[in-house]
């Protein structure tokens, strides 16, 4: 499928951002790399930016439709946070340029965009905190806050960034499994521990 020109501005600007940072890619050089102007640049996008909002946006956008998706399966809270990590890995770790930029350049957002971008955050975190809370509610976990939990994974899947290589010997299947494990066997009740176990 042939790409828009707009979504080829995109690509490029990302690959630029993740490398040397927003501050340090002069517009000059995105231009240059998908064969425009500046100010033929300048017709697709108002400004740099811009291009920075329509990366963090659209990758997030594209994510959160994903995680309803899951939410709304008909399945039990603890295959929900199962197929939550999973999913996180494979969208996030699995594309390291872009989870770069959202860890490290979401400050040159605009106000308004920057508020779009933190609201966008909100409806990840309330997601997963939903999900503990069926958890706890259901008698499966341990007495720990799930706001605790919530805030625990994320940073601990968003640091990935800072190590994983995707084209290294572990895969994102792997990566995925090793963070359920991990993770579920922390915070649920023994039972519960036992039977994610048994699952790798």
């Amino acid at each position: 499928m042939t790409m828009s020109k707009k979504e080829v501005i995109v690509k490029a600007a990302t690959k630029l951002f993740a490398a040397q940072g927003f501050e340090r890619t002069p517009v000059r050089k995105i231009a240059e790399k998908v064969d425009l102007s500046v100010p033929g640049m300048f017709h697709y996008f108002p400004s740099k930016e811009d291009i920075l909002n329509e990366i963090m946006i659209g990758f997030m956008e594209e994510g959160y439709t994903k995680l309803k998706a899951i939410n709304n399966e008909d399945m039990g809270p603890l295959k929900k946070v199962e197929g939550f990590f999973n999913f996180y890995v494979d969208h996030y770790a699995g594309n390291q340029d872009l989870l770069s930029i959202l860890v490290s350049e979401w400050k040159y957002l605009s106000r308004e965009h920057r508020q779009a971008f933190f609201d966008k955050q909100r409806g990840y975190v309330d997601a997963l905190k939903k999900l503990f809370t069926e958890l706890a509610a259901e008698g499966l976990l341990k007495p720990v806050d799930p706001s605790v939990l919530t805030f625990m994974f994320f940073g601990m899947v968003l640091w990935t960034y800072n190590w994983y290589d995707p084209k290294g010997k572990l895969g994102l299947e792997e990566l995925g499994g090793i963070f359920n494990e991990v993770f579920l066997r922390g915070c649920l009740k023994p039972t519960e521990a036992r039977q994610v176990e048994k699952a790798f």
